[in-house]
């Protein structure tokens, strides 16, 4: 493969970015500056982007906070996103973008999630966001999970492969989703359609324990997990009086 980058560029750049995402975590559904600047970087490319309800199906949608969903949108325009992109998403996060080679082929699509974790960062001088001075800015919210780095690895992979467009084929799909953590952003992006005529999906996921360098394969159930909701009723009584009238939802 050749590219018009240096493998040097490739890391310094997805450090910048990487960085840059870590200082403004966002937790599920409310991912508005994230989906923009993954968006920006990706249109930059000459890439299609999708977004709101072409990638998300809101039938399918739970756990989504329409009182978290407002505040984000409030910060992410006092953060200079513009409002153009805010209708366009039409409230929910998440963005894929579609790499046409022009010619006949599988398609191929690479998935990436980018909400936070409800953590506060450590404000240690030896933890190195601290150190360095890219510290979340939010207190209680956190890239702890690695999902910043994810993005940053994706959209460098996005330009590797763009350099490299005219010896693939096929289409390549970017999809940047929204809500993992609470199993909440996948379902509602496949009720869309959007892996219906996806040949193979590659997922990934950073993992600490493992060399710099190395790279762990599996074809089937590495790290996936399903959601469903339970409700629990009851009957409230007064437990002195008339206990045997009530009924325990626990």
């Amino acid at each position: 493969f050749m590219t018009a980058y240096t493998e040097k560029q490739y890391v310094e750049e997805m450090i910048a970015t990487r960085r840059k995402i870590h200082q403004t975590p966002e937790e599920g559904w409310t991912e508005f500056q994230t989906t923009w600047l993954v968006a920006e970087r990706l249109r930059a490319l000459g890439l299609k982007v999708l977004l709101g309800t072409q990638v998300i199906n809101p039938k399918a949608v739970m756990g989504r906070d329409p009182k978290l969903v407002e505040a984000a949108i409030k910060r992410a325009l006092a953060a200079g996103v513009p409002q153009s992109f805010i209708d366009e998403t039409g409230g929910y996060t998440g963005a894929v973008a579609v790499l046409e080679t022009g010619r006949p082929g599988p398609v191929t699509a690479f998935r990436s999630d980018m909400d936070c974790v409800l953590v506060t960062e450590s404000d240690s001088p030896d933890h190195l966001p601290t150190a360095c001075g890219f510290s979340s800015k939010r207190p209680g919210f956190m890239h702890a999970c690695g999902h910043d780095g994810h993005q940053a690895a994706a959209i460098g992979l996005a330009k590797f492969i763009h350099a490299n467009a005219e010896r693939l084929c096929g289409r390549i799909r970017f999809i940047c989703q929204p809500a993992e953590e609470g199993s909440r952003g996948a379902y509602p992006i496949l009720q869309a359609g959007v892996l219906d005529d996806v040949d193979m999906i590659i997922c990934g996921h950073i993992a600490p324990e493992l060399e710099l360098g190395t790279a762990v394969a599996a074809p089937r159930r590495l790290l996936s997990t399903t959601k469903i909701d339970f409700e629990f009723t009851g009957r409230a009584s007064h437990a002195g009086s008339h206990p045997q009238t009530g009924r325990n939802a626990l």
